[in-house]
């Protein structure tokens, strides 16, 4: 090698040590003040006041008293405020399921889907079983053929039928039908 080279490589290693030294203590930071920091926390924000409910309690007399009392009470001292009358009546009854010709309720499903190929009707079925719905399938006959209908139910009420289709349309994106079901849904 000549003698210029020797130099060149000697001078370049030399350099990169003193960098591999120095650089460390140029970069570590120190003699860098960081910021002041408000340590001060704002005060806590006011709590709403909550107003306090007194209960009401409205008292019924026995049945025996009240046919006693009844001749002798006036209309002013049956008369009550609209609160406490609207609060007095008891909720609507749950909406009973129908009986049917052969003594069963009516009950009702929702079809979500028509399918020509069976495997695609089984894969809605087993997605709507992993949350946990009523899900089954059976053929249909239409004009284009033999399809394979998707339900899930049933239900007691068409009432609660509409919810669950209203459900499930949000759910998987299928709009759905309610129809009415029956126990040969199931044998097909």
């Amino acid at each position: 090698m000549k003698i210029a080279m020797k130099q060149r490589l000697v001078g370049t290693i030399i350099i990169g040590c003193l960098v591999i030294i120095f650089l460390p203590i140029l970069l570590d930071g120190e003699g860098i003040t960081p910021p002041a920091m408000n340590t001060a926390m704002p005060a806590s924000p006011p709590m709403p006041q909550t107003p306090v409910i007194e209960p009401v309690r409205v008292e019924t007399a026995p049945e025996s008293s009240m046919s006693i009392n009844a001749a002798s009470t006036t209309e002013e001292d049956t008369a009550m405020p609209e609160q406490e009358a609207a609060k007095a009546e008891p909720p609507p009854a749950p909406a009973q399921p129908r009986l049917a010709d052969n003594g069963l309720p009516e009950t009702w499903a929702v079809r979500l889907g028509s399918f020509g190929e069976k495997a695609n009707a089984e894969g809605l079925i087993a997605r709507l079983q992993e949350r946990g719905h009523k899900a089954f399938a059976r053929p249909i006959q239409t004009s284009r053929g033999t399809l394979t209908g998707v339900y899930v139910g049933p239900v007691l009420t068409e009432r609660e039928a509409g919810r669950l289709q209203q459900e499930l349309a949000g759910a998987f994106e299928l709009e759905g039908v309610v129809v009415q079901f029956s126990l040969d849904d199931l044998a097909n």
